[in-house]
């Protein structure tokens, strides 16, 4: 829920979004009966600050069409009219030239009056043309807009509001594009929630799952062994960057958000990639069925889930079989990479390598997909079994000179490749550059001449 307080007495309490989640299909697809939609796969679109994006939303050409200004129109009244009946909003604020084409005809649906806040004041006008209509003290204004990104646009005209000593409890917009809005308003000390009908997230994956869009050419994804680390990090600061990377064609290894959001999140993430579920099961074989139950009762099938082979041939059978005949891979977890020798042998009472070839050979009898292992165990694994088919991920993987965190048996990509990895994992190196998509494509180019 939004919340904003402006004083002691009055509180705005609103859901998350003011389209619910049927409407904003429906919103979607009548935009891009409008010709409202721009998207490109590779990404090529130009935005204004100089940046490129897949998806571009522009409510400006509602101009070329009366249906899709009256639709839109009826769109923004809605929760203009929530405002105005549930709580002192009497005035809306525009900002042109977005939204300049609808605001007569919201005005005249809601019966709210508004104004329109010029970027610069008109040279030769008799008043003050910085601001057009009848601002008076203590109006409660929301303003309004059609998209936000990383909200720098709207930090002038919130400081114009108060200026002219008007309350602003609320900005309005159609779509959230969450690029860094939060930061910025922060950082300028603005203190404005955000109220949105849906977000670029939500265009992107109605986009892709009606077969409009690509998630990735599938030759690329299929070239591309990396697999992203997503640890540490909220749904929030993941976004900007798997937004970018998807074109890629990486894979999504999650843990933690996975059990902070609920498995409801990996639909949501395969819209930018393949997912790898992490979640290290470990436990009584009944436990890790009732677990991996779950995803299949949602019908929720990540490209892969981990569990622990020192849970036992049984654990790892039930886990085999509670996902038979659906496209999700079972890879067992031997000994962790961030376990050097004198821990193994503390643990296991032998080397690292020989507990790795135990375990492996466990979850080879318990019929596995794969196993999870350190890039120096993966050339004496692949001598295990017989099944060439079996997907060997690597993590401890750094390219030269990399740090190597808190890794232990550790390799660089093209060594772990070489010696017979399917999938290399590799997180803070990707995660922590400048420029995440050029490290990736810069690993794959130089270090795998791919």
């Amino acid at each position: 829920m939004i919340e904003c307080g402006w004083d002691e007495e009055i509180t705005i309490k609103l859901p998350n979004f003011w389209l619910a989640e049927e409407e904003k299909e429906r919103v979607i697809w009548s935009l891009l009966h409008f010709d409202l939609i721009k998207f490109d796969n590779d990404r090529n679109l130009r935005l204004k600050s100089g940046g490129t994006t897949d998806i571009y939303i522009n409510l400006r050409d509602a101009r070329n069409c009366p249906d899709a200004i009256e639709f839109i129109s009826s769109l923004y009244s809605c929760p203009l009219s929530c405002l105005k009946n549930n709580y002192e909003i009497n005035k809306f604020v525009e900002i042109p030239d977005s939204v300049s084409c609808f605001a007569g005809m919201i005005s005249a649906i809601t019966g709210l009056s508004y104004l329109t806040l010029r970027e610069k004041e008109k040279i030769g006008r008799v008043s003050k043309a910085d601001i057009i209509g009848n601002p008076k003290e203590g109006d409660v204004v929301v303003i309004m807009d059609d998209v936000i990104t990383d909200g720098q646009s709207k930090v002038a005209p919130y400081w114009k509001c108060l200026e002219k000593n008007l309350v602003v409890p609320l900005n309005l917009v159609l779509v959230d594009r969450q690029q860094g809005w939060e930061e910025t308003f922060a950082r300028e000390k603005v203190s404005l929630p955000v109220w949105a009908g849906m977000t670029l997230h939500d265009v992107r994956k109605y986009l892709i799952e009606n077969k409009l869009m690509r998630r990735c050419d599938p030759k690329v994804e299929e070239q591309n062994p990396i697999i992203v680390a997503l640890d540490g990090k909220s749904w929030k600061e993941i976004l900007p960057i798997i937004d970018e990377l998807r074109p890629t064609g990486c894979i999504l290894k999650v843990n933690d958000l996975a059990f902070y959001e609920g498995m409801k999140i990996i639909p949501e993430l395969e819209v930018y990639g393949r997912v790898m579920l992490d979640l290290k099961c470990h436990d009584i074989p009944n436990t890790v069925e009732n677990t991996l139950n779950q995803l299949v009762k949602n019908k929720i099938f990540p490209w892969a889930v981990t569990v622990h082979a020192s849970g036992g041939i049984a654990m790892m059978e039930k886990a085999v079989k509670t996902l038979e005949g659906y496209p999700t891979k079972v890879l067992a977890v031997t000994v962790l990479t961030s376990l050097d020798e004198e821990i193994c042998r503390y643990v296991y009472n032998q080397k690292s390598i020989d507990q790795v070839k135990k375990l492996a050979e466990a979850a080879y009898l318990a019929g596995v997909d794969g196993f999870v292992c350190s890039p120096k165990e993966v050339s004496i694994l692949r001598k295990i079994s017989s099944n060439p088919w079996l997907t060997i991920v690597t993590p401890g993987v750094r390219s030269p000179g990399a740090d190597s965190g808190d890794q232990k048996r550790i390799d660089t990509p093209k060594s772990a490749l070489e010696n017979g990895a399917n999938h290399i994992v590799m997180g803070r190196q990707i995660l922590k550059a400048l420029d995440p998509v050029a490290e990736v494509k810069r690993v794959l180019k130089e270090e795998l001449g791919i």
